[in-house]
């Protein structure tokens, strides 16, 4: 039976990612790096998993590993990082167990590795000295060591973690190491046999940068305004005729500050009577359309774009269903998204209530909101 112990390198100090270190970013049930080694701890097989860190970062893994309660599994160990991967993952193999028979090396900043991925590298070692899983191309791919080149995509392939291979043929080749960007690197240096492949993972990403760690955000917003005898409404920035108008300072766009309020709100935001106030002169009868501008650009400050947003319109009259299309294409435009991501749909309020006796018109809506 294998006794594997899991060296995870996390020695990096996350300059590409920002100011803050991507390790330690809120991921799943933890951090980056508790959801990079967690998976591994549900296998038998795996008798030690050592995160490979820099000093200064000691405190904060143990601190994380403390809140999940995994403190308390006694297979965690850590070591000092080293300069490069290389120099990381032999600080690491100083920690290996004495019984341990085989390595499987995961990088500290792949949180969505799944058991199956593993229980996958796992089982190829039941035939291989090696195991690396791979993803094929999707774009295509040039040379440009010695000028613009191109390659044929179907003859490469993407590496990712977890690798795995035999422990004697490991610290063998990292004994000889010189710095290299991947274990396969310095495996082939003194191994020319076969190394296993299996199918990668397209959910397994590295985090590198800020936009890598999908941090999605979703706000709701609502708004209604009273009716008046007049000439017709204004909804996502379409006149529709109507014995009525509504109340309001601005032109009264109920579904689209409906919107205004749920990017605002899910951006931690205030709403929209702190960004337009009633009491300021220069936004009567405002279009709300070049509001939802103005809320697009803090959204926009803010490091976000909008996915997807859905309202729904409340009232009794008028009839919606005619405009609805060029709600969405107007709406669309300004969020800079695709019609197809914006959903409206059209209610009454059965003659319950102000909305259901005319008087009002009401709108909720959402947004979906991803970085930049």
């Amino acid at each position: 039976m294998k006794s594997i112990n899991v060296i995870i390198p996390a020695g990096g100090m996350s300059q590409r990612y920002g100011e803050s270190n991507k390790l330690f970013e809120k991921c799943g049930k933890g951090c980056v790096l508790t959801e990079a080694l967690t998976p591994f701890l549900a296998f038998n097989e795996v008798t030690k998993v050592i995160v490979a860190t820099h000093t200064s970062f000691f405190d904060e893994v143990m601190s994380w590993l403390s809140i999940l309660h995994l403190d308390e599994d006694d297979r965690i160990t850590l070591a000092i990082g080293g300069g490069t991967r290389t120099d990381t993952v032999k600080n690491a193999l100083h920690s290996l167990t004495d019984d341990c028979t085989h390595i499987l090396v995961h990088d500290g900043a792949r949180p969505f590795v799944s058991n199956e991925l593993i229980e996958n590298v796992i089982n190829a070692l039941d035939t291989h000295k090696g195991a690396v899983s791979l993803l094929p191309l999707v774009d295509n791919i040039t040379g440009v060591s010695n000028g613009v080149k191109a390659l044929d995509r179907r003859d490469y392939r993407l590496m990712q973690t977890p690798v795995g291979f035999e422990r004697e043929l490991f610290e063998m080749a990292y004994s000889k190491a010189t710095p290299a960007l991947d274990d396969l690197t310095i495996i082939q240096r003194v191994y020319d046999g076969e190394i296993a492949h299996i199918e990668g993972d397209r959910k397994n990403r590295k985090i590198t940068h800020k936009g890598d760690l999908s941090q999605y955000k979703v706000g709701c917003g609502y708004d209604i305004h009273r009716t008046e005898r007049g000439d017709g409404v204004t909804l996502c920035g379409v006149k529709i005729p109507a014995p009525f108008s509504l109340v309001a300072h601005s032109d009264g766009d109920v579904p689209i500050h409906a919107i205004m309020d749920a990017i605002l709100s899910a951006l931690g935001e205030k709403d929209i009577g702190h960004y337009f106030p009633v009491d300021d002169p220069k936004y009567d009868n405002a279009d709300s359309m070049k509001l939802l501008d103005v809320v697009m650009e803090v959204c926009h400050e803010k490091g976000y774009k909008v996915d997807n947003v859905s309202v729904t319109v409340i009232a009794e009259k008028p009839m919606l269903a005619p405009y609805i299309n060029e709600m969405r294409a107007r709406t669309s435009v300004r969020l800079g998204v695709s019609e197809d991501c914006v959903g409206i749909c059209a209610t009454t309020n059965e003659q319950v209530g102000e909305i259901g006796k005319g008087n009002a018109i009401g709108a909720y809506a959402t947004a979906l909101l991803s970085p930049l």
